[in-house]
């Protein structure tokens, strides 16, 4: 039987992790406090006591643990980051390259010369405003601009040679590995 959550820790871990907590809870019961005789042979057990007197052993052991799960998930996390960053700088340089150029607006289709101007006028943008490590994650000038070439609304008549192009025009800023 696989033990609980072993998608988060391996069952070794748990095994040793459930050990120390275990381990911890029943010294602090043992150390703060035992219980009460009462005259008639009754045993009272402050167990409430025991509970609030152990919680901020409890909530450090658990805040080890979440900082531990949390350190096994930054590729993901960094991923995840990393591409909605990608996503704003392509928006913000289409964004720019409609305003900079004339004849372009957004929601018009554009020609293949002012779609190249546009195309241009945005990838100068990106490389201007952004550190040189997102440049590599969106796939350098290259990768950049086919993600941007998918996003305007070219004519029908234009192709991807149109990035051929707009890599040309654009002058390197020499942010490499920012």
């Amino acid at each position: 039987m696989k033990a609980p959550l072993t998608f988060l820790l391996p069952a070794p871990v748990w095994r040793s992790t459930a050990f120390i907590f275990g381990g911890v809870f029943v010294l602090s019961l043992a150390v703060l406090g035992s219980g009460a005789f009462a005259g008639d042979g009754a045993v009272t057990i402050p167990y409430g006591q025991w509970i609030s007197d152990s919680m901020p052993l409890i909530l450090a052991g658990l805040a080890s643990l979440v900082t531990w799960g949390l350190r096994q998930l930054p590729a993901n996390v960094v991923a995840l980051f990393g591409n909605a960053r990608v996503e704003l700088l392509i928006n913000n340089g289409i964004g720019y390259g409609l305003n900079a150029v004339k004849d372009a607006a957004k929601g018009k289709t554009l020609s293949v010369d002012v779609g190249n101007k546009v195309l241009a006028e945005a990838m100068q943008y990106a490389i201007e405003n952004a550190p040189g490590w997102l440049l590599s994650w969106a796939g350098g000038p290259e990768g950049l601009a086919k993600k941007i070439f998918g996003r305007l609304d070219l004519a029908p008549d234009a192709d991807a040679t149109m990035i051929n192009l707009a890599t040309q025009l654009v002058k390197p800023s020499g942010k490499a590995g920012e």
